[in-house]
């Protein structure tokens, strides 16, 4: 069974998959005795709340400008069989000068150079702000990632990020969240669309196993380009489970290892020490 919903998007997730991270060789998370060292990476993937929607309707508006219609992710968050993964990090000093209000605005809202659009973000940045004193949210939302659950079936519906956040990575990371809360679910396969153009996403999920199974003629409603539809074979299956593990053991080899659901860090070894 293959789900069809007009608001899926994934094309603007992944750009520059190659990129490097800066990684602190001084955090005390670093791991001995392992067959590699590891390195907590600053972002956590957690469940979305419905307290996220605002944002998350933001980086939804900034990563896939143009499309309609959007994602009803308010509705989304509230359905049974609906889960959504947030990719977050705590707010960093330049975040918090930016002002709850224009910390979320999409690009094309604070690249609008009007007199009137100058006037509004200042309007809502120094006096709305300071009248209303709104808090901002627990932590800064770098990406999302929105799955359905129906029958034996996982549908990967949306994959977005900031753009000063891709390149690092985080991405990946979310279809990795995403494929793990597909086993828990005990899902038997995963399915998702992507642009036909979007070779760099293609080849990510042909990595994760994904195979083309089949193309939406007319997809996409900005310019009417074709969806491939992609699934995996059982991923609950030993040999996809055997190779789904290499590749989060790349991931994390790469990027830092990450805590999300139902992974809370690599099993610690002891050091070896000189002495009783």
């Amino acid at each position: 069974m293959t789900l069809s919903d007009p608001g899926n998007k994934i094309e603007g997730a992944f750009a520059d998959l190659e990129a490097g991270i800066i990684k602190d060789e001084s955090d005390p998370s670093r791991f001995q005795g392992t067959s590699m060292s590891l390195t907590r990476n600053e972002y956590s993937v957690r469940r979305a709340t419905l307290a996220d929607s605002v944002m998350l309707e933001s980086i939804e508006r900034e990563a896939f400008p143009g499309m309609t219609p959007t994602t009803r992710i308010s509705r989304d968050l509230t359905r049974q069989n609906g889960l959504y993964l947030a990719a977050v990090r705590e707010w960093h000093p330049d975040d918090r000068q930016l002002g709850p209000r224009f910390a979320i605005a999409t690009r094309a809202e604070k690249e609008d150079d009007r007199f009137t659009a100058r006037l509004k973000r200042k309007v809502d940045r120094y006096l709305l702000d300071y009248v209303n004193r709104p808090k901002l949210p627990p932590d800064y939302i770098a990406g999302f990632a929105g799955l359905w659950f129906v029958v034996d079936e996982a549908h990967v519906i949306i994959i977005g990020l900031r753009e000063v956040e891709r390149g690092k990575g985080i991405g990946e990371l979310l279809l990795v969240s995403g494929i793990e809360q597909a086993v828990e679910n005990d899902s038997r396969v995963i399915t998702l669309e992507v642009r036909q153009s979007n070779d760099v996403a293609i080849e990510l999920y042909r990595k994760y196993g994904f195979q083309e199974v089949g193309l939406r003629r007319r997809y996409y409603s900005d310019n009417d380009e074709a969806a491939v539809i992609m699934t995996t074979p059982p991923v609950r299956s030993d040999d996809y489970q055997s190779h789904f593990k290499r590749l989060v053991e790349q991931h994390a080899s790469k990027w830092g290892w990450v805590e999300r659901p139902g992974y809370d860090g690599p099993e610690v070894t002891p050091a070896e020490t000189d002495g009783p």
